[in-house]
């Protein structure tokens, strides 16, 4: 559900509050955070320009938009117990559009328990609010989306080498705004599977999860074939290798089967899966590559889901020990599929994205970051065609 809240009064305290924590914290001794404390603060201010807020072909519409982040972070280890609590609070404020302003809550809460040297596990709780896209959701009107993720998973190895995996998992996604394309739903999961692990740290799983969905805000509809519920099956092969101190591999193959309720016409069946290869080209120079095929939901008349194919690479160099710049390129193809039952116009995209970035860590709790992409996106449905550049700053203190 959407957050409800004063906002004038509440985005006043979050300023009051993130300036006050800046000056107390830079006018005093400073106490430095460490990545192996256990309680850490964070403040960060990011003013970012954006040339085509509503990604439109005509009639763009520039905005420049603050977002003010206060966040806490606790990392206890307490034997063999490992405790995680992330929390963060984004206020997020538009120059122009102001009606667009929205506090997002967001949390990361992980619980690493061990029973026994053999017996394993995680559980864990995710929650984000973000705006929705406003590529895919082309109308003006702010739309907070509020996703949450709880997941509890067993790994049983007695020998540290085979293992088996069991869990139990939830998805949820609720919309401030009617949005039928990626609706609200609610899925629950069992997990399972078996890994291997080698003795370089590298290991290999084969997972399965098998979901059921409802869709919690909308009806059968029998005009447009909109479904009330589903069930999918997934299945995956996981692949981790790495070289320690000069590059890491990360790889999946995996198969969806989702099957309606009501309208078979509904269903579908994909391969996706993704690489991710990073290396150490240089002392100074690092690279990133990665591949990935995705297939999700997009219920509209025209269409069931779609299949986006991504490639993106990423190189930085070290200019200094404080200073890091790079480069970073971006290739995407999305065909939205499901036209041969409703004999509607197809919808194609093909998106280039390419930018730059600068940062400076004058010490390892102070950064600023400079940050430019340019993108740009073609579609066979001409209205879902634009052009953008965005262009932000950040700066963030951690203590």
């Amino acid at each position: 559900m959407p957050f409800k809240y004063n906002r004038k009064k509440n985005i006043s305290l979050i300023h009051e509050l993130l300036l006050s924590y800046c000056f107390l914290n830079l006018s005093s001794t400073p106490v430095w955070a460490d990545e192996l404390d256990t309680l850490q603060f964070r403040a960060s201010i990011n003013k970012a320009y954006d040339d085509n807020l509503f990604r439109r072909s005509t009639d763009e519409t520039t905005e420049q938009i603050t977002r003010s982040t206060l966040g806490i972070k606790i990392d206890k280890s307490y034997s063999l117990q490992h405790v995680i609590l992330d929390v963060w609070v984004v206020d997020n404020k538009y120059h122009k559009n102001d009606y667009l302003d929205f506090v997002g809550k967001n949390y990361n809460a992980t619980y690493l328990w061990t029973l026994t040297p053999s017996l394993t596990g995680t559980l864990s709780s995710r929650q984000t609010e973000s705006m929705n896209n406003f590529g895919d959701f082309l109308r003006t009107e702010q739309n907070v989306r509020t996703f949450t993720s709880n997941e509890f998973t067993a790994k049983y190895s007695p020998h540290q080498v085979w293992g088996a995996i069991l869990g139990v998992s939830q998805n949820k996604l609720e919309n401030s705004q009617v949005f039928t394309a990626i609706t609200d739903f609610d899925a629950k999961g069992l997990d399972y599977g078996v890994s291997y692990d080698f003795s370089s740290k590298s290991n290999i799983k084969f997972l399965a999860h098998n979901r059921t969905g409802n869709f919690n805000q909308r009806p059968l509809d029998p005009v447009n074939l909109f479904d009330n519920g589903y069930k999918e099956n997934e299945y995956e092969l996981d692949l981790y290798l790495q070289e320690p101190g000069l590059s890491t591999l990360s790889a999946k193959l995996g198969y969806v089967d989702r099957e309606y309720d009501n309208y078979t016409v509904r269903n579908y069946k994909e391969f996706i899966g993704n690489v991710n290869y990073n290396l150490i080209l240089t002392g100074k120079i690092k690279g990133n590559f990665s591949l990935m095929r995705t297939a999700s939901p997009f219920e509209t008349v025209n269409s069931t889901y779609s299949v986006t194919d991504t490639f993106t690479t990423r190189l930085t160099y070290d200019v200094s020990s404080k200073i890091q710049a790079g480069v970073n390129l971006r290739y995407t193809e999305r065909d939205f599929e499901g036209r041969a039952q409703f004999d509607t116009s197809g919808r194609n995209d093909i998106e280039h994205a390419y930018g730059g970035f600068l940062s400076w860590n004058p010490t390892k709790n102070i950064g600023l970051t400079l940050n430019s992409t340019k993108s740009t996106r073609d579609s066979t449905v001409a209205r879902f065609d634009y052009e953008d550049t965005l262009t932000s700053v950040n700066f963030e203190l951690k203590i």
